[in-house]
């Protein structure tokens, strides 16, 4: 039936420690977890677990629906050790475990671990932004700029890098890209960027800094004079609209 019940369950409880006269109650909500399973009265069975989550033969009791529904929540509702994962979250668990020690790699400058290990995350999620960008940061350590380059542009044909939400990552991309002299994947990131959100003044900013430092001061000066007619107190795009108007007059 399509209502069944099977699995593990916790309901939050209050504990009671020592006995007697030094009894007390603590004040915080403990969440006790038990293998709780359909009967063939309609009744639920709620059976004790084992250390490894896996339900014992020993039943705690037998309550009516009605209760359990008002008692015990299923474990989606809280980050569960012992609520067996699928194959997917096994899978995505799995990638941030990667990307964690890639970016360790990486703050500690040893590039050829890190671009190890962000390459394993890239294989198990194709369209993980954050492994693409570590990865592309390793080879770039390691002034492998082909190599940065073919992770980065990966990266690129990732729809979600555009997404509003993603906003400083895409923006850190293209910051690195910039390092990286990779102006040209610069300029097209923030183009497609500015084409989503044309009024961030960040953006304008750093396309300036992509094309100054391509060489085109023209374009870089039009998007400082974007970035300030949006934030004129914005004090970095002052200073190089300063220096960039000046060098030119000069």
């Amino acid at each position: 039936m399509s209502d069944e019940i099977k699995g593990v369950f916790y309901e939050s409880k209050t504990m009671e420690v020592g006995t007697m006269a030094t009894k007390r109650i603590h004040d915080t909500m403990h969440d006790l977890h038990y293998y709780c399973k359909s009967n063939s009265s309609g009744q639920i069975d709620i059976y004790y677990l084992k250390p490894d989550g896996s339900p014992t033969a020993i039943v705690m009791e037998t309550i009516e629906r009605e209760e359990f529904d008002a008692r015990f929540k299923d474990c989606s509702n809280h980050k569960c050790e012992l609520k067996p994962l699928s194959k997917e979250e096994r899978l995505a668990e799995e990638t941030v475990t990667k990307i964690n020690i890639g970016q360790q790699h990486l703050d500690r400058k040893e590039f050829n671990a890190a671009a190890y290990e962000f390459g394993q995350a890239t294989k198990m999620d194709k369209a993980n932004l954050h492994a693409h960008l570590g990865k592309g940061k390793a080879h770039l350590g390691l002034g492998e700029v082909d190599k940065a380059k073919e992770s980065f542009q990966k990266m690129s044909e990732i729809d979600t890098l555009y997404d509003k939400e993603n906003k400083h990552i895409f923006n850190e991309y293209g910051i690195e890209l910039r390092r990286g002299k990779l102006y040209d994947l610069a300029i097209e990131n923030y183009k497609k960027a500015l084409s989503i959100d044309s009024e961030d003044e960040a953006l304008h900013f750093n396309m300036a800094r992509a094309y100054q430092e391509s060489g085109d001061t023209k374009e870089a000066v039009k998007h400082l004079e974007k970035a300030l007619a949006l934030k004129p107190d914005f004090a970095e795009a002052k200073s190089l609209y300063g220096a960039l108007t000046k060098k030119a007059l000069g």
